[in-house]
């Protein structure tokens, strides 16, 4: 109780020094809010921007995913005997990886790409077929509207069914009524089993929508393009895709994954494997930058307000010596008088801070605001900067305090 009363009587006085000296408590306060705002508003706009991203990357499916897909060399160029001896990726090598890891694995999908004429009473135009197979539809993030999705019967059966983005059912069925209706991919006729939700993300506010292609798919079994549309008796693949839930058992799959696939393809590296949330993880590390030059911008601005700061306790310290002289003279200890410089000091440096918090948080806003992005503020990016401004501010008044602690009582009541 004894503490807390001292306590009481310094913060009091304090408050009534801030009070009494409210132009040098304003710029002793100014440095320390300004450092505060820069590291607030720079942490903020980063979170925003990651936290949009993650709102991206959980409306396709998710980041924990392992892409294999042929190289472009096996695609493209002039390929070797033994290359030439090999399948290529097939429906195989999804099925010797799942056994792999069958706990860790969530999902397996495979895609079968084809270009064909989309025929329909209303519309002919070019379209990207997508073949797909296995958990395409959940590992890509897609939900149904009207009718069903494409079975593991349809699969076997290469059945001749399809699967339609919104923006497909519009374009070859404008009425709405696509369900159950005949389209021709290529010279197959295909029925209409499915209508996809449509998907809409726009980064910004008016930016176009991000997932406008990935309404354009036509989605049919891939068995079916591989035999019905292209002839291919080993139904090779163009892309398998595992989910690994667990990413840090990413890296050990990863690994035993291109061991098995390369034995089953004669020890010839025609794949490559991508690593989805690595990948993503190397862009954010290059965001990373952004934090570490608000950071220095705040540590700057902290800095300059702590010179600033111990300049005017240092003047103020002068018109004060009498003041402490008096206080000395009727018993205060230095340390008592240490204490009171750090209390006031610390004091401004808490109502800087506060300060500093709602000028970022304006200043976070006005920004992102600019940028077309939801603001989200992380609580861990007030603490840090209030931590910040904390410890340099204590830092800063520890010298003025310990000058103020050294002063002789004598020579202090006779100053003028």
């Amino acid at each position: 109780m004894r503490l807390n009363g001292k306590l009481r009587e310094r913060l009091a006085e304090a408050w009534v020094e801030i009070h009494q000296n409210f132009g040098r408590s304003i710029l002793q306060a100014l440095g320390v809010m300004l450092g505060v705002a820069a590291v607030l508003g720079g942490f903020s706009i980063t979170d925003s921007q990651r936290r949009r991203s993650d709102e991206l990357f959980s409306k396709i499916g998710g980041l924990d995913k392992l892409n294999v897909q042929p190289t472009a060399l096996a695609l493209d160029s002039n390929p070797s005997a033994l290359q030439s001896a090999n399948l290529g990726l097939r429906a195989e090598d999804a099925h010797d990886g799942t056994r792999i890891n069958e706990k860790n694995i969530q999902g397996v999908s495979l895609r079968k790409f084809a270009t064909a004429r989309v025929r329909s009473p209303y519309a002919d135009e070019e379209r990207r077929l997508t073949g797909v197979a296995g958990d395409f539809f959940a590992l890509e993030g897609y939900e149904i509207e009207e009718g069903r999705l494409i079975s593991e019967q349809d699969v076997e059966a290469a059945a001749a069914v399809a699967v339609l983005g919104s923006e497909a059912a519009r374009t070859f069925f404008p009425g709405g009524d696509a369900l159950g209706k005949t389209i021709r991919a290529g010279n197959v006729p295909v029925v209409v089993i499915g209508v996809l939700s449509e998907k809409v993300f726009r980064f910004r506010e008016g930016q176009r929508n991000v997932f406008r292609w990935r309404n354009r798919i036509v989605a049919v079994p891939s068995s079916l393009v591989a035999r019905r549309m292209q002839g291919d008796a080993y139904q090779r693949l163009d892309r398998v895709t595992f989910r690994i839930p667990d990413l840090s058992s990413m890296s050990d799959f990863a690994n035993q994954l291109t061991a098995t696939i390369r034995a089953n393809h004669r020890q010839q590296q025609d794949f490559r494997l991508d690593d989805v949330a690595a990948r993503i993880r190397r862009q954010r590390s290059q965001g990373n930058v952004y934090n570490v030059i608000f950071m220095l911008s705040g540590f700057l601005s902290l800095i300059g307000g702590g010179i600033v700061n111990v300049n005017i306790q240092m003047a103020s310290l002068r018109d004060r010596v009498r003041e402490v002289g008096v206080k000395m003279a009727i018993g205060a200890s230095p340390a008592e008088i240490f204490k009171s410089f750090m209390t006031e000091a610390l004091l401004l440096t808490a109502l800087g801070s506060s300060a500093g918090l709602f000028v970022g948080i304006g200043l976070s806003k006005i920004i992102t605001s600019s940028l077309g992005i939801p603001l989200y503020m992380n609580a861990a990016s007030f603490v840090s900067a209030f931590f910040l401004a904390s410890a340099f501010g204590f830092v800063f008044a520890l010298f003025p305090a310990w000058k103020a602690s050294r002063l002789s009582p004598m020579e202090a009541l006779r100053y003028e």
